[in-house]
């Protein structure tokens, strides 16, 4: 990566611990990264899909989702999608103008995907059921979104300790098909492997949360403002923080980044960014402004 005095640097757990920890999770704050060396893993093929509710299935889906996340292994994702579908030609004809439950499913486990699953067909018929085995190089038509036009939204998000009747109850006021909401809402599943501390530590934070909760709304002042109740009545159940991949160009102000780390992490980063860009320089972005005079403490 280059950092902010226009040297290349090769950032390892070796080579320089404290940056290699601040660059995974401190995004672009210091400095442009023009390389990586990733490893993979070794999973070639998945069950995944969707199931694709009716509106008036809407609530049961919800509640039965909360209840059914309980208890799974590390290796199943999953998500729901709460939205109205445009109605447009390269929309598939049974979603066209309809809202939709859409339970997104990934289980990159061995086997057992189906059986997993089970509790939520059961919840009723389903529009449209995409679930299957399939290689992992078609893992992005699980979410089954356009990819060949721009989409404009304000994003926000918030993450949850935790997902009972009432917080499902209260995003049914907001998200649910009754309130004809002006946005999209997605309740993502956290826990698993997100949960457990890294074997090289890194500053990404969240870990607490059992759920995130991403909204994306047009641009209208009206419905910026509809979407931002939502979260607002959710925060008995939150965490205080937010995840910053789910971030929107509203939430810049340096003190709703902070909420992104556990505390310690955040005032590190602030220490390390005052040795590795002092100036600021990389700034253009979900900032963590430098700390003053704390070069001294922290091994450049």
């Amino acid at each position: 990566m280059v950092t902010a005095d226009g040297r290349l640097r090769e950032v390892s757990p070796g080579s320089d611990p404290d940056l290699f920890w601040a660059v995974r999770g401190g995004k672009d704050n210091f400095g442009i990264v023009v390389g990586m060396e990733i490893a993979l893993f070794p999973v070639s093929r998945l069950y995944g899909g969707g199931l694709y509710f009716p509106a008036d299935a809407t609530a049961d889906v919800l509640h039965a989702y909360a209840e059914w996340s309980r208890a799974l292994p590390r290796e199943m994702a999953s998500s729901v999608l709460l939205a109205r579908n445009p109605d447009l030609p390269m929309v598939p004809a049974p979603l066209r103008g309809r809202f939709v439950a859409h339970v997104r499913i990934a289980f990159s486990g061995a086997e057992g995907g189906a059986e997993l699953v089970r509790p939520l067909r059961e919840i009723g018929p389903a529009v449209m059921d995409t679930l299957r085995d399939m290689p992992y190089a078609e893992v992005g038509t699980i979410h089954h979104e356009p990819t060949d036009a721009p989409y404009q939204a304000y994003d926000r998000n918030v993450l949850l300790r935790e997902i009972d009747k009432d917080a499902v109850d209260t995003l049914l006021t907001h998200a649910g098909p009754d309130a004809q909401p002006p946005f999209i809402a997605e309740l993502r599943h956290f826990g698993g492997a997100y949960a457990r501390p890294p074997e090289i530590p890194n500053c990404v934070g969240g870990r607490d949360a059992d759920f995130s909760l991403f909204v994306g709304a047009p641009p209208a002042l009206e419905s910026r403002e509809r979407r931002d109740r939502m979260p607002a009545d959710l925060r008995p159940w939150g965490t205080g923080g937010m995840n910053l991949n789910f971030a929107g160009v509203e939430d810049i102000d340096p003190a709703l980044v902070r909420t992104a780390y556990q505390p310690g992490d955040y005032l590190r980063l602030t220490e390390l960014k005052a040795v590795h860009d002092p100036g600021n320089m990389f700034r253009i972005n979900f900032n963590i402004p430098p700390e003053e005079d704390a070069g001294a403490r922290v091994r450049p």
